[in-house]
């Protein structure tokens, strides 16, 4: 049974991969994100390796005069980045950083042991996404999200929207940090989840609001102190909003 891939099919099913992984990760499946690095570093070689190709198809190839050329080593990603460059393609210094560290990770876990830190994969990998996807889009070589469809194109939209991956980001940090391993809504910010148990606050992951914990002074119940109504000044009491309306009514 033959299975053939092209330069561009076989960087395309690469991130396919690494996206499913992604999707897959979480504070219980840490290891799910070790291959979404793997893939994605797969994914970013053949892609700029298909932007040389553009030029003339040899050029990915270490000596494109061998008469032998089928069995020439392949360029690596950062001989690509600088042929690219030479042709007066621009990369941000951010993106290069990105890069060195993605590529560090990705050493480090083929070769040796290695750590990581899962927002810190997770913010890195949605950077390069953004990045590749404007220098695609600028250099007008083609549109990787008409080459996804389903849960795929969806987790890459996710890591397109900035603000939408700070939200999942600031989601998992609430679950990992909170005392109780619960998570709770902000009432800052609004959005959900992104506040976890910090001793004895409520803090948030995502606006890094602080919200205290307070005990009302009548139930003895513990609220947020945004439930509650500064009773007696003097003695910083706190009385929870139905102890106050029940008084209030009397």
């Amino acid at each position: 049974m033959k299975f053939e891939l092209d330069l561009l099919q076989n960087a395309m099913d690469s991130l396919r991969e690494a996206l499913s992984k992604f999707s897959e990760g979480s504070v219980s499946n840490i290891s799910a994100y070790k291959f979404s690095v793997l893939h994605f570093s797969h994914f970013l070689e053949l892609l700029f390796k298909y932007h040389v190709s553009e030029s003339h198809p040899l050029l990915i190839y270490k000596n494109p005069f061998s008469k032998k050329i089928e069995k020439e080593n392949t360029i690596g990603l950062w001989d690509a980045i600088q042929f690219l460059r030479n042709e007066g393609k621009e990369f941000s210094s951010d993106f290069s950083k990105d890069l060195e560290w993605l590529k560090k990770l990705r050493n480090d876990i083929e070769h040796h042991k290695f750590e990581m830190n899962v927002l810190d994969v997770r913010r890195t990998l949605g950077r390069l996404i953004r990045a590749t996807d404007e220098f695609n889009d600028y250099y007008g070589v083609f549109d990787i999200s008409e080459r996804l469809i389903g849960p795929h194109l969806s987790i890459y939209k996710e890591l397109l929207d900035e603000y939408t991956s700070k939200i999942k980001d600031a989601r998992i940090s609430a679950k990992s940090k909170s005392e109780n391993k619960t998570t709770y809504d902000c009432t800052h910010c609004g959005e959900s989840d992104t506040a976890a148990l910090i001793s004895g606050h409520y803090i948030c992951q995502l606006c890094e609001e602080k919200e205290s914990i307070v005990q009302c002074c009548r139930c003895g119940d513990n609220f947020r102190d945004s439930e509650t109504i500064l009773w007696n000044e003097d003695y910083d009491e706190y009385m929870c909003d139905y102890c106050y309306s029940h008084i209030s009514s009397m």
